[in-house]
């Protein structure tokens, strides 16, 4: 299992590095200029006075070996050039915990409301129940996140003023970027959850167990719920990187002090460290989570651990 984890970390660093690599050459070479939209007013003098500062005046090999060299040996994703004085660092680590309480949050109800309503409808198959839930999934797959938002936002906070409408910092200010967050990927784990379970079902191990009159419960627990999650620990890996990534309209529109609305506001500014820095920490966040999925296969399916022993 140590030589599995240390080969997939290897792996996962040399696609670290060409990610870094090709987001930094493709940034550079794109149009626009932050240094004249922040000192479009000053005197072309300080322009390049700031440009030096930067390092923009060097040619773009040299920036990016002066780049690679801070990262590997420091750590360092740069200096923001529109937030004076302030580091990519220093807003990861600021800003990224935001982020994390609040899709965290939303992962974990995802997961286990999802869960449950996929292995009710597909138990459930072709009742009542499972014709509710799959129109309930289809339309929560069908309208995006921010229209939940919106609609939440109107009658919950507005309308009805059960909750503040922004504002962060309070458990209340949870509710509704939560629930907004949460409503897409519960569809989306109920749709896998659903179609897994109905596929371990007709399994023949299945069909032998209850032929022996193994109680319905200890069916589920110990052969169904565990075999039919292989496909949501799939899913694991890219929600992981999802949660400080995948929302930055739900954060702009409840006003979330996340890393959401610094990214979207880095690529209005072009301002390029805060770009790269951010690509840099969410493509490191994603190769991880997808490293973790690969140890959680070989828990929740034995079968991988004898494969990958044969091997």
């Amino acid at each position: 299992m140590l030589k599995f984890i240390l080969k997939r970390v290897g792996y996962g660093l040399i696609t670290l590095f060409f990610i870094v690599s090709a987001t930094f050459f493709l940034i550079a070479g794109a149009p626009g200029d932050p240094i004249a939209a922040k000192c479009k007013q000053m005197p072309e003098k300080t322009q390049k006075i700031m440009q030096a500062k930067y390092g923009l005046d060097k040619p773009v090999y040299v920036r990016y070996f002066i780049y690679m060299k801070n990262l590997i040996t420091k750590g360092d994703l740069g200096d923001s050039i529109i937030y004076t004085g302030r580091s990519v660092n220093e807003v990861i680590k600021n800003n990224a915990p935001i982020s994390a309480k609040i899709g965290g949050i939303a992962l974990v109800l995802q997961l286990i409301i999802g869960v449950l309503l996929g292995l009710i409808s597909a138990l459930k198959r072709e009742k009542v129940a499972d014709h509710i839930i799959r129109v309930l999934v289809v339309l929560a797959i069908c309208i995006p996140s921010f229209v939940f938002a919106a609609v939440l936002q109107y009658f919950v906070a507005f309308k009805w003023k059960f909750v503040p409408v922004f504002g962060w910092g309070k458990p209340i200010h949870y509710i509704l970027p939560v629930i907004a967050m949460t409503l897409g990927g519960i569809a989306s784990y109920c749709k896998y959850m659903r179609n897994s379970t109905i596929g371990v079902l007709n399994e023949d191990y299945i069909i032998t167990a209850k032929s022996k009159g193994v109680k319905t419960k200890r069916l589920i627990k110990k052969h169904i719920l565990r075999n039919s999650m292989i496909p949501i620990v799939t899913m694991i890996g890219p929600a992981i990187a999802g949660i400080f990534g995948g929302a930055f309209i739900l954060e702009k529109m409840f006003g979330i002090p996340g890393l959401g609305s610094y990214y979207v506001k880095a690529v209005a500014d072009n301002d390029y460290t805060m770009i790269l820095g951010q690509t840099v920490f969410f493509a490191g966040l994603y190769i991880v989570s997808l490293i973790i999925v690969d140890i959680l296969y070989s828990l929740v399916d034995p079968r991988i651990r004898v494969a990958k022993g044969a091997k």
